[in-house]
């Protein structure tokens, strides 16, 4: 069950990323993470749902924590939008992910007391290595794909962007299974996306008051409502990754999530036109199998 979950909640992060990306690439990134946060307060809202009452009395204890995880989420998905405008989806993700569970994995054993066995590092390594040369695998042909899909190609700040989402996220992530652990997954879940999208909103009012022209970017609400349709995939993904963070090691649920980038390379060349090589296929058949693997292990 817990590995079901977390590939779920892969999938539905998969997907809304893709359609992220589309409005990252058209407008302020960080104004774009706000909206996104924003309009979670509405999509999200049926999980509350599924919360007992007693759960809110509980939460009120977990505010400070909550406001962290909040800001560190909200820098990290600023830093994620900006390698979704700097490289093409597929190497974007396979960074951002890869990062994420390598720090994700050191900060649960320090921090939560996770520890793995030697079957489930090796499993998780080889996971990652697929991952990462399944990112390197499309660098050739980078060039040609921002062009055609009239990105502002900087590599190396990509890179530096996706690596500072891992680190930023992975310190979140850890915040949020400790909250999750003590509270209700669903409360925290959408408490967290919510309140990231406070804090970016607040961040961008912040850069306002020291840069011409660069605060807090107005939408219309046409765009607002497309932002809402692109990021409610977040409602099952954020759902499922709480509570598979409850069931599971922290550091094998970021492992599956790192396979994000499968699934975001299948959905960018459904919805962006960027069409993976043969090697490619090759690679995410790899990334599976070692998926599978983590799976027999665990």
């Amino acid at each position: 069950m817990f590995f079901i979950i977390a590939l779920s909640a892969t999938l539905a992060y998969a997907l809304q990323g893709v359609l992220m990306a589309k409005v990252y690439r058209q407008s302020d990134p960080l104004s774009a993470v706000a909206y996104r946060g924003l309009s979670l307060l509405i999509s999200m809202s049926p999980l509350l749902l599924l919360v007992p009452r007693s759960a809110y009395a509980d939460f009120a204890d977990q505010t400070g924590y909550l406001v962290l995880a909040a800001s560190l989420a909200a820098l990290g998905n600023w830093a994620n939008a900006i390698a979704f405008v700097r490289l093409p989806v597929g190497i974007a993700s396979a960074l951002s992910m890869a990062f994420t569970a390598l720090f994700v994995a050191l900060l649960g054993q320090v921090f939560l007391d996770e520890r793995l066995s030697a079957q489930q590092w090796l499993m998780g390594g080889f996971t990652l290595v697929a991952v990462l040369l399944l990112g390197a695998s499309q660098a050739r042909r980078a060039k040609h794909v921002a062009l055609q899909a009239s990105l502002h190609y900087k590599p190396l700040v990509g890179i530096l962007a996706s690596a500072g989402y891992g680190a930023l996220m992975s310190c979140a992530l850890v915040l949020v299974a400790s909250m999750s652990r003590s509270s209700h997954p669903f409360l925290v879940g959408y408490a967290w996306e919510v309140m990231i999208g406070v804090m970016a909103m607040l961040m961008a009012f912040g850069r306002g008051l020291f840069t011409v022209n660069n605060g807090f970017q107005g939408i219309s609400f046409t765009h607002f409502k497309q932002i809402l349709i692109y990021a409610s995939p977040t409602v099952i993904g954020t759902g499922c990754y709480a509570l598979a963070m409850t069931l599971g090691p922290l550091a094998i649920a970021a492992a599956i999530l790192s396979t994000m980038m499968v699934f975001s390379m299948v959905l960018g060349l459904w919805l962006l036109g960027e069409k993976p090589s043969t090697k490619q296929w090759l690679m995410m058949s790899l990334v599976c199998l070692s998926v599978i693997g983590l799976k027999l292990v665990a």
